[in-house]
């Protein structure tokens, strides 16, 4: 019995998370109208390699434009493709899109700005400003974030 119930726990997930034409077709069409969610599920398809051949500048734009509608996870996404540059000034607007998607609720971006201060070598350590982050990432419900306050309150911070 248990591992019918894993079998069909592992389908489940896999199909959760499959797209198809239509499903394509739909985010195209809802992206064109300002559907912030669709265009970021259009970026995933793209970054993806799904249905249509990889294009991650199209990805990215489509992040973009979602993440300028205040979609916190296309702000997130668009950070992350700054910060894996080698370039210091793209990475310092990473960390403007990392802002922007923690503000609007994204706790992943939260955890992220929140170990960049507390651990960073580019820059200044500031264990209050990251105890902040986490805070804010506990309150959206991360239980990472709730933990790493915790550790730098009775670190003293």
């Amino acid at each position: 019995m248990r591992k019918i119930i894993y079998i069909l726990s592992i389908m489940l997930f896999t199909t959760a998370h499959a797209y198809n034409m239509e499903d394509f077709e739909f985010y195209t069409e809802a992206c064109k109208r300002n559907d912030y969610v669709s265009c970021s599920h259009l970026a995933i398809i793209y970054e993806e390699n799904i249905i249509v051949k990889q294009d991650m500048k199209k990805a990215f734009n489509l992040y973009s434009k979602a993440c300028g509608g205040d979609y916190a996870f296309a702000c997130h996404n668009v950070a992350v493709t700054y910060s894996k540059s080698n370039n210091q000034a793209l990475k310092d607007i990473a960390l403007k899109f990392y802002d922007k998607a923690c503000d609007g609720g994204y706790t992943e971006s939260c955890i992220h700005l929140g170990r960049l201060h507390r651990d960073s070598h580019t820059l200044n350590r500031d264990y209050k400003k990251a105890k902040e982050y986490f805070a804010k990432a506990c309150e959206g419900n991360n239980r990472l974030g709730c933990k790493e306050e915790r550790i730098l309150e009775e670190s003293g911070y």
